[in-house]
This record gives structure tokens, C-alpha cells and sequence, in this order.
């Protein structure tokens, strides 16, 4: 693809679900020059360019093979990303049974996927230079815990270093049944505060995490048991507690676009809510606001990177 005039941005996980309906948003808007599609499979990200294509009208799409659970194939895509990157919007994510499996660097596929591979990629960009404003991490009300899916808060000993690193690597939970749930939250309550660490030192950047929320239509729930999915796909939206596809995706949109948002902050739905207006979740959950604890997520996620 030839240079085009006007901002870029890059996607992880645009495919499907969130991050193509993100990509088709930011398309729509008239100052993205182009958006980068990063996505594990090629056939599948042809496809979605393609129909991206034909919806919004323009030609401004291009593919990066990009496995974010595998640090090297981070790496690898990063040098088809041509120039700066004006928005980076870190979509891609797990849930389930598989994800507690390890990588082969020895990391649980929840947090190489969710976390992980996003920081060998965010920083990878800043390391070149070639981060231009804002970088968007999809966090999660679960990093909170969220009681009425049944889904536990995130609470440690010490929140030291030590202690994270032992999500990250799974024996957080050696010698008792895993919990995904559980360890998804973590992830994203991790991630949530390697944010805030850089948005501390990077003052001249935006670093935001910010929830899609309860969203209807995303692959988030095909590796679940089967009456967790009917849940998602058809019981909370009759219970309202979900919001439709392109309002998840709009919650990360704003994240690249609305300069009224504060680097560092971590946005969510509301207390006890999956939806509805945006608030800084460090009023709801004030570790994700303690500097301690960003030193020690940093420090421990760091471990893992070589």
C-alpha cells in the first residue's frame, strides 16, 4: 500500500468482533489515512479487509500477520508497519478452559494474549519512536470482579511483584483447580496497571485502558462451556445488562479519540453495571490507582520479556 495522508492507526485482534467494528469506526472517520489490520490468520484478515472495504468505501486497510500470544511473532509484524503509529488500539484477547495452558515461554495463554504480547508491542513502538499519541489497551469490568456473573475480584497478599509474576506464569494457582474467570480478571487487572505505569512515564503520550463492557456479537465466548455462551448471546441482552456490538466498540474508539479521557486511567461501566457511561474505575477499586502496584506490574510482566 502507498503512503497515505492522514493518521494511522493499528488493531490487534481486527479480524472480527470489536476490533473490525473498531476499524470500520476509526474508518469512518475522515483524518485516518490508514488502519493497519493486525490479525493471526491471513485468510481470514483478507477476508475482513475486503468486507471492511465495501462498508466504509475506502481503500485503507492494510494486514500485518500478527500473533500477539507469541512475543516473536510480535516482533516479526512490527517490521511490516510501515512509519509512526498515530493510534494503537490493543484489542485482542482470551477467555476459557484453553487459555490457562502455557506458551512456549512459559506464560498462560490468557495473559500472553491479553497483556503479554500488547507490551512487547506497545513498547516495541516506543522503543522506535514511533508511537504518535495514544495507545488503547481493552480492559475489562473484570479486573473489578464481577459478582453477578459469578466472576471473582482480583485480591493478592502483597500485589508485589512476585506475587504477579505467578499469574502470569499460572502458579498463582498450583496445587488447586485453575480458574479461568479468575485469571482472566487478573490479566486485565495487570494490564490496567502496566498502563498507568507508562501514562507516569510517558507524560507526552495517552495511555488509556478502557472496557468494550458486556457486548453482544464477539467471539469472546466460543471457547466457554455451552451455557455460559447462550448467556452472552441471547439472556443478558434480554436482561439489558449487554450492549450491542458497535457500542463495545465505540467505548474504544473514544479511547483514541476523545481527548477529554486522562492518560493512565483505567475506564469502565459503573459499579455493579457491564454498561452505560464510562467512569474511572480507581473510584471503584483503588489499587488500580496506587503507584506501588504499577511498579510491581511493570516489573513482574518484564520478567517474561527477553
Amino acid at each position: 500500500m502507498t503512503a497515505l495522508h492522514g493518521k494511522t492507526a493499528l488493531i490487534t485482534g481486527a479480524n472480527g468482533g470489536i476490533g473490525k467494528d473498531v476499524a470500520r469506526q476509526l474508518a469512518l472517520r475522515p483524518e485516518m489515512g490508514r488502519i493497519y489490520l493486525a490479525c493471526r490468520s491471513r485468510q481470514r484478515a483478507i477476508t475482513a479487509k475486503a468486507e471492511l472495504e465495501g462498508v466504509t468505501g475506502r481503500s485503507i486497510f492494510d494486514i500485518v500477520i500478527m500473533d500477539v500470544a507469541d512475543p516473536e511473532s510480535v516482533r516479526a509484524g512490527l517490521v511490516g508497519v510501515d512509519g509512526s503509529v498515530d493510534a494503537l488500539v490493543m484489542n485482542a484477547g482470551v477467555i476459557g478452559p484453553q487459555s490457562m495452558h502455557l506458551t512456549a515461554d512459559g506464560v498462560t495463554i490468557v495473559f500472553a494474549t491479553n497483556v503479554l504480547g500488547h507490551v512487547v508491542l506497545l513498547e516495541g513502538l516506543l522503543a522506535d519512536g514511533r508511537l504518535g499519541e495514544v495507545a488503547v489497551l481493552a480492559g475489562s469490568e473484570a479486573a473489578r470482579g464481577l459478582p453477578r456473573l459469578r466472576m471473582e475480584r482480583p485480591s493478592f497478599a502483597s500485589t508485589s511483584a512476585d506475587e504477579l509474576a505467578s499469574v502470569i506464569d499460572g502458579s498463582y494457582f498450583a496445587g488447586r483447580r485453575p480458574d479461568f474467570n479468575l485469571a482472566f480478571g487478573q490479566a486485565k487487572y495487570i494490564g490496567a496497571l502496566w498502563m498507568a505505569y507508562l501514562a507516569r512515564h510517558h507524560p507526552d503520550h495517552r495511555f488509556i485502558t478502557v472496557s468494550p463492557g458486556a457486548t453482544t456479537g464477539t467471539q469472546a465466548s466460543n471457547d466457554i462451556a455451552l451455557p455460559l455462551r447462550i448467556a452472552a448471546k441471547y439472556v443478558m441482552p434480554a436482561l439489558g445488562i449487554s450492549h450491542k456490538l458497535e457500542v463495545g466498540a465505540k467505548r474504544l474508539v473514544d479511547g483514541v479519540t476523545d481527548p477529554t479521557l486522562s492518560s493512565g486511567v483505567f475506564y469502565a461501566s459503573a459499579a455493579n453495571k457491564l454498561k452505560g457511561p464510562l467512569v474511572d474505575q480507581a473510584e471503584i477499586f483503588p489499587d488500580l490507582a496506587n503507584p506501588s502496584f504499577q511498579d510491581h506490574a511493570y516489573e513482574a510482566v518484564h520478567r517474561f520479556i527477553t
